[in-house]
């Protein structure tokens, strides 16, 4: 084999002290019985706006990780863990397609405000991946494809893929479809009055609110799709008009990112976990198969994405050479 064995680590520790832990639990697991690493990839977090593909993790990420210089998301533990399992192991740490992959087109940043950048922050990982996937079942490279591809899950995000470079997309957090969990794109007036409505204590609780409580949550209380799904069996029409509406704005927003390929994609994907449900498939199918044919790829699989990426690196034996943050 290439390689022994690849650490995947998504981020997601709760705490240092969970951190710490981990850390400890992984080094003597594997380093105190002689297990040898030759690469540790991990997903990366919050950091400067990177190209994609892999950067080697050094101190300078790691700090502006520490200090969330960029942003606090669990992810920004991903690559410290790596890089302290490196240090510990002897060998290199990467990151790989971190969600700051910013290939965007100058025209696509304007908001229509001028203080205001539209920016990127996608799920790259997975749409790189699915973007890899699609190529392999059409027989061609993803450098030579157009591609919208959405990502479903716990955040959405929806980007035009431009032989190989994600040139535009909806921001997981702050614009697009609503989700499980996250409002969405929300009439402006409205954000307005209800950051000056007196409910909230300051910017970060109105970003909870908005991040955590919005979506299928807000109306329906619950993320759960199984659940929403038996309620819709049962004859819940509430909630089936909130699932369809989910899954109408997803295909507004596949229609735009075609719209930006110049109504010319090679293929509509599909990815992410919401795409185990039939019920959802179907409806956003039923809205964009007449644009181009639909891959459907259930699923995340990032630590696999991560584990072909840090194949991609040993294969090439370029340690030296590798982008540097």
């Amino acid at each position: 084999p290439v390689f022994k064995a690849t650490v995947g680590t998504r981020g997601g520790v709760g705490g240092l002290s969970h951190y710490q832990k981990i850390l400890d639990e992984v080094v003597d697991r594997y380093v105190s019985v002689g297990e040898r690493f030759d690469l540790i990839v991990s997903r990366g977090g919050l950091t400067r706006p990177l190209e994609s593909g892999a950067y080697l993790i050094n101190e300078a990420m790691c700090r502006d990780l520490r200090e969330a210089r960029y942003g606090w998301h669990p992810s920004n533990w991903g690559p410290l863990l790596a890089y302290e399992m490196a240090q510990r192991m002897g060998i290199c740490a990467v990151v790989f397609d971190t969600p700051v992959v910013d290939e965007m087109e100058p025209v696509a940043r304007i908001s229509g405000l001028k203080e205001i950048e539209r920016g990127a922050a996608f799920h790259v990982l997975s749409q790189k991946a699915a973007g890899r996937k699609a190529a392999r079942q059409l027989d061609t490279s993803y450098e030579s494809l157009n591609l919208v591809i959405a990502h479903l899950g716990g955040g959405i995000s929806i980007c035009a893929h431009r032989r190989g470079r994600m040139i535009d997309g909806t921001h997981g957090l702050s614009e697009g479809p609503f989700t499980p969990q996250r409002s969405g794109a929300l009439p402006l007036e409205g954000v307005i009055e209800l950051c000056f409505s007196g409910r909230f204590r300051g910017k970060k609780e109105v970003m909870a609110y908005l991040t955590r409580n919005g979506g299928l949550v807000s109306y329906l209380g619950t993320y759960e799709i199984p659940e929403v799904e038996a309620r819709i069996r049962s004859g819940d029409k509430e909630a089936e008009l909130i699932l369809r509406a989910m899954c109408y704005q997803v295909a507004k927003e596949i229609g735009a990112m075609a719209v930006v390929l110049r109504a010319k994609p090679d293929a509509i994907v599909l990815t992410g976990n919401l795409c185990h449900s039939e019920f959802i498939v179907n409806e956003v199918k039923s809205y964009v198969e007449s644009l181009a044919p639909v891959l459907v790829f259930p699923g995340e699989d990032e630590l696999e994405a991560l584990a072909l990426g840090g194949l991609e690196v040993l294969r090439s034996g370029a340690f030296s050479s590798l982008k540097q943050y």
